[in-house]
């Protein structure tokens, strides 16, 4: 009897080792074979090129040239990219980890979004591309955790990758541009001389711990939120056809202590506004929140 119930154990013993072995040595490979630990892996320093298409017919194209960043606009036109707005794209990249196979099917592409509906981009580092890479759709998993579908090109396996936030990496050719028209220490204004039509031009002068304007007191407590807004002016909606400008119909020139010199234009083009300023040559914006921001009356200021 005893004999028996050892000969059932040892047969329970090799029934679990088989199956330990056909789980860790069959599934287990299939699984890794399947699961590739590493999508993404670029050089950020030997990156040349970096095309991004989006869906609705936005499209990137990023050259180093001579180091600096150049980005292809619509219109051909070139302008130099922010260098950080493209280092925070190749860092997302790089962040892309797959944790979970979500589909092997190309039938499902779609679903994912990660068919022609899905933003392609393509990395390239000297004449070798070294991504080709479709980004799908963006889901939240409870209200903390996110990830976002992805594809290789090439592959039909659509991965889930956790904490990738897809928008990271824009088709928008704005979001690599360089939005800041210009950051001023409101402490080293020393005058402002506004240009206006007609005989609206005033001057703001810092005379001692007072301001005036054209000679007289100005209300220090509306100077100092003023000088607190030029601290960072920005836009983002670009004018890119600036040859159509004659000149500016206003202008505010922000002397600093220093003895340098901020100078912001505001041109009419039929009913928009455009402004400009000498801190972003290639910045042309519409944003009418620069008219109020940087181009006050002098009633304003008393």
């Amino acid at each position: 009897m005893k004999k028996l119930s050892n000969i059932k154990l040892i047969s329970v013993l090799v029934a679990l080792c088989l199956i330990y072995f056909v789980v860790d040595f069959t599934g287990g490979k299939s699984k890794s074979k399947s699961l590739k630990s590493e999508l993404v892996s670029i050089d950020t320093a030997k990156v040349t090129q970096i095309y991004v298409d989006g869906a609705r017919g936005k499209q990137v194209q990023l050259d180093r040239v001579q180091g600096e960043w150049e980005l292809t606009l619509p219109n051909d036109k070139k302008v130099l990219a922010s260098p950080s707005a493209v280092d925070n794209a190749l860092f997302a990249l790089n962040s892309i980890k797959p944790s979970r196979i979500a589909t092997k099917s190309e039938a499902k592409w779609k679903d994912y979004q990660v068919d022609s509906t899905g933003t392609r981009v393509k990395v390239f580092e000297g004449g070798d591309q070294t991504l080709d890479l479709v980004i799908g759709r963006f889901g939240m998993e409870g209200q903390r955790a996110y990830h976002t579908y992805v594809r290789l090109y090439d592959d039909k396996e659509v991965y889930v990758a956790k904490d990738f936030m897809g928008f990271s990496v824009s088709a928008d050719p704005s979001a690599y541009r360089d939005q800041v028209l210009a950051r001023i220490n409101k402490d080293s204004v020393a005058s402002i001389t506004f240009n206006y039509q007609a005989d609206s031009s005033f001057r703001l002068e810092r005379v001692g711990t007072a301001w005036q304007v054209n000679g007289e007191p100005a209300d220090s407590a509306v100077v100092a939120k003023y000088l607190g807004g030029l601290n960072y002016v920005s836009g983002k909606e670009y004018m890119d056809e600036e040859n159509k400008l004659t000149v500016p119909v206003m202008s505010a020139a922000v002397d600093m202590n220093d003895g340098y010199t901020v100078l912001f234009d505001g041109y009419q083009l039929e009913d928009e506004w455009v402004f400009h300023s000498s801190t972003n040559e290639s910045g042309y914006f519409k944003d009418m929140a620069i008219l109020d921001k940087v181009f006050v009356g002098k009633s304003e200021l008393k």
